[in-house]
């Protein structure tokens, strides 16, 4: 018997692009995102027949782990129930939004599907096949211009799940601000500079201040559940001042969270082999900002696995500045096609 498992094979659903599956997830290789209902835009589901196809698919994960699961890093030791009841939600469908980052799928520029997922989760409410406890995690694009994207927050939360947002902060909402304040939600937003030149340059319209007032009042909210994003992207916000510019921001807004990433294109294309020592440099030198300025520091995705894999070591602050060559000389990584100006 296999006792392999996840939460979101027995218990999760995600709404994706022309689709519904399990879970969100892509991994080893492409594959992940076990489909339960295709070429699907916001109709009703019919509940019995997508738990149908869920105990089939358990049924053969106990044996043997499947196709879609095969090296997923969500897979662990795990006791299936049986119960017919859904806890973890996630939206992925919304591909509208209000920044154009330039790290940014294509897939989110040229498309505007944003298929109404509210009467489908009150009819699952309403059905009994809704459990309480879970998370309900909000992506995009972006989920603020999600249809009866308000209403949504508040009824996952008034029925007892926790909302996860990832939102530019662009559009303030006054729920989440609500979700915040009665700490029945999260919110992460990706800020990815400390200054409104770099973040035009990044996002490619004009809304830091908009997107700093937003981050300020959910931060007043509950401080303790916001988490400022900070994307490296070579030549353009990989530098000292940057950072510091970033921090400074945090502590005027009292954020207590931040995390640092690695631009995508980047992490899809470089093995470990291939990563700049800047990039350890600049990872050294956020994480010793924060620790000084007693600000809690996360790491994502591809940063995470490369900083298992590093070979070089830390550098130390030196009489509280970070002093190297490195940043004082204009460095080409021609090998990489990636150009740092200083």
């Amino acid at each position: 018997m296999n006792n392999l498992g996840c939460l979101f094979l027995e218990e999760g659903i995600n709404f994706d692009l022309n689709m519904v599956s399990d879970c969100c997830i892509m991994h080893n290789d492409g594959r992940g995102l076990p489909i339960l209902l295709e070429n699907y835009h916001g109709e009703l589901i019919d509940w019995e027949k997508l738990f149908d196809i869920k105990a089939k698919r358990v049924a053969k994960q106990k044996e043997k782990t499947i196709y879609d699961c095969e090296g997923c890093y969500r897979l662990a030791e795990y006791t299936f129930t049986g119960e017919r009841k859904i806890s973890n939600f996630h939206f992925s469908h919304c591909r509208l939004c209000n920044a154009k980052c330039i790290y940014c799928s294509e897939e989110y520029s040229g498309t505007n599907i944003n298929y109404n997922t509210y009467p489908v989760i009150k009819d699952l409410i309403e059905k009994g096949y809704y459990k309480a406890g879970g998370e309900a995690t909000f992506q995009g694009g972006e989920p603020t211009l999600m249809h009866n994207f308000d209403e949504l927050v508040h009824l996952f939360t008034e029925h007892g799940t926790i909302v996860r947002i990832h939102t530019s902060g662009i559009k303030y909402s006054n729920t989440v601000e609500e979700a915040l304040r009665q700490n029945k939600g999260t919110v992460v937003i990706s800020l990815d500079s400390g200054c409104r030149e770099t973040y035009k340059k990044i996002k490619q319209v004009d809304s830091f201040n908009k997107v700093c007032e937003t981050i300020e009042r959910y931060s007043n909210a509950n401080p303790d559940n916001i988490i400022i994003k900070y994307i490296l992207i070579p030549g353009i916000n990989d530098n000292i001042k940057e950072i510091d510019k970033f921090f400074k921001l945090m502590k005027e807004y009292g954020i207590k969270t931040v995390a640092l990433d690695i631009e995508v294109k980047y992490a899809m294309k470089y093995e470990n082999k291939n990563v700049s020592e800047h990039v350890y440099l600049l990872v050294d030198y956020f994480e010793q900002l924060a620790e000084k300025l007693s600000i809690n520091m996360l790491t994502y995705s591809f940063l995470s696995y490369v900083l298992k894999n590093r070979e070089i070591k830390k550098r130390p602050l030196i009489k509280n500045k970070f002093v190297y060559g490195l940043y004082v000389r204009k460095h080409n990584d021609k090998s990489k096609n990636l150009i740092y100006r200083r």
